[in-house]
């Protein structure tokens, strides 16, 4: 099983080398393979150039994979960083009929093809990437999935080592049929929220309890290797307890590739310990027992 931490954006910030280096040999010491960081269009020329650069370095030099995660671009995946890219907001004629605010750009459109062949050309000939990640497709419709599926195919031409993923936000369970049916992709599957059923959060979405069970039946009838995304995200103090009660059992979800969060909490200071022990407690045990 390939274990991918999802890392979002360290190399966007002021964060010292130094401490994004203990971070990466954190998650080396507990069983992880490959660390996953959001790209946005711009950063592949402007001065986040050079630390995307030295970030792949370090990885790499931790004996971590290093898989990129298109943010938002042309408005067809999530991602961390909220808000439209440049390209976005400067080609709205291209925006999708009923999707203007979300920002979604037409797949039908050449322009947005050229775009996005551009863009994966000039990204993955400059940097050493292991992988990408197509975070969350929007809007969740089958004409969306196949231009990222048409995307995987160009991305594996330029580099046919490269490991291909796509994961679904965990209220499109639609999409587990189309999912199937995509001919490019490695790793097929959802996100979902680690709590139980019945508890209640500030920020609700399916648990990955509830997206594993639609989703991992119909991927692995159709002979895809599967993924998920255990999203420990956006817990507060008062989903501790919750939490702790359902980790190891997220953890032992079977799946192809597993995706976790190193720490994407809201916790206070008092707990914050507690929860990210715990999530590394299961990635060290999934990587053990899978």
């Amino acid at each position: 099983m390939l274990i991918n931490c999802y890392y979002y954006a360290p190399h966007n910030h002021c964060l010292l080398q130094r401490h994004i280096e203990a971070d990466l040999e954190q998650m080396k010491s507990i069983g992880t393979h490959a660390v996953s960081v959001c790209v946005q269009e711009e950063q592949l020329t402007n001065w986040h150039h050079r630390r995307l650069e030295n970030f792949i370095r370090q990885a790499h030099g931790c004996g971590l994979q290093v898989h990129a995660v298109p943010n938002r671009w042309g408005g067809l995946t999530a991602g961390w960083l909220d808000g439209f890219s440049s390209w976005t907001l400067h080609h709205r004629d291209l925006l999708m009929a009923g999707q203007e605010q979300q920002g979604c750009c037409d797949p039908a459109r050449p322009e947005l093809r050229r775009h996005y062949e551009e863009t994966l050309r000039l990204m993955l000939t400059t940097f050493e990437f292991d992988g990408l990640i197509w975070d969350e497709p929007r809007p969740p419709t089958q004409s969306v999935i196949e231009f990222l599926d048409e995307m995987s195919a160009l991305a594996k031409s330029l580099c046919p080592a490269l490991a291909v993923s796509m994961f679904a936000e965990a209220g499109a369970l639609h999409l587990a049929e189309v999912f199937a049916r995509t001919r490019h992709i490695d790793y097929l599957g959802a996100d979902g929220h680690l709590r139980d059923q019945t508890h209640q959060m500030h920020r609700m979405k399916n648990t990955i309890f509830q997206t594993h069970a639609v989703f991992h039946p119909v991927l692995t009838a159709a002979g895809k290797k599967t993924l998920f995304l255990l999203e420990a995200q956006r817990h507060r103090d008062e989903d501790l307890a919750n939490y702790l009660s359902v980790v190891d059992r997220a953890f032992a979800l079977p799946m192809d590739h597993l995706m976790y969060y190193f720490s994407a909490h809201e916790m206070s200071l008092e707990n914050e310990e507690r929860f990210n022990r715990a999530t590394w407690q299961g990635v060290s045990h999934a990587a053990t027992v899978k």
